[in-house]
Parts: structure tokens; C-alpha cells; sequence
């Protein structure tokens, strides 16, 4: 699982707390991830819980074919990493807003 612990370095208590609070709201949990795709990934659940609405669009639509629910097979593999890279570039984009707030 991804800690944003390094990111935490450079900053003062107030930045800490603001970055705990916004990241605790966006992050992911990689379970939930893994059930969606589990139970419900040939309809692209998986993708719109970790923000790729297209993709689940696109699955949706696709459904009936059963191309997204061999692609879920494979995801069941994968969505962990995914999970974790979803939470990494959420703990830098929530850094690097607050660095560019402080800053200015």
C-alpha cells in the first residue's frame, strides 16, 4: 500500500494536517477495488471508482460482447497497483497544491 510519508518531510503541521485531511478524503482502498472488479468488472466498475470514467463507459457499453470481463480477469491481477499508482499521484497532486498555496 502507498504512505505519502516522504511527501510529509518539508512541510509545517498546518500543511501535515490539511494534507491528511484532502488525502484521506480521495484516497482508494485497494479492497474495494479488488471486490468491484471482482463482482462487478465486466460492467467497468473498477474504472469508475478509481476516477476512469471513460473506460467504464466504455465497458458499460461493451458488456454484452464480453471483452470487459475478460479484461476484469486480467485487472483482478493488476488493480492493486492501480489502486496504489491512484493514490500516489493523488498524494503529489494534493503536495504540490499545497507547496504552490504556501508559496504564493
Amino acid at each position: 500500500m502507498y504512505d505519502p510519508i516522504y511527501l510529509l518531510k518539508d512541510m509545517n503541521d498546518s500543511q501535515r494536517m490539511m494534507f491528511q485531511s484532502e488525502y484521506s478524503r480521495v484516497v482508494k482502498n485497494r479492497n474495494t477495488a479488488l471486490i468491484l472488479t471482482l463482482f462487478l468488472g465486466g460492467l467497468g466498475a473498477q474504472r469508475y471508482y478509481l476516477g476512469q470514467i471513460a473506460l467504464g463507459v466504455v465497458s458499460t457499453l461493451f458488456c454484452w460482447t464480453f471483452i470487459p470481463l475478460i479484461i476484469s480477469i486480467i485487472d483482478l491481477f493488476l488493480i492493486r497497483g492501480r489502486v496504489d499508482h491512484y493514490n500516489e499521484k493523488k498524494a503529489h497532486e494534493i503536495a504540490g497544491k499545497l507547496r504552490s498555496f504556501t508559496a504564493a
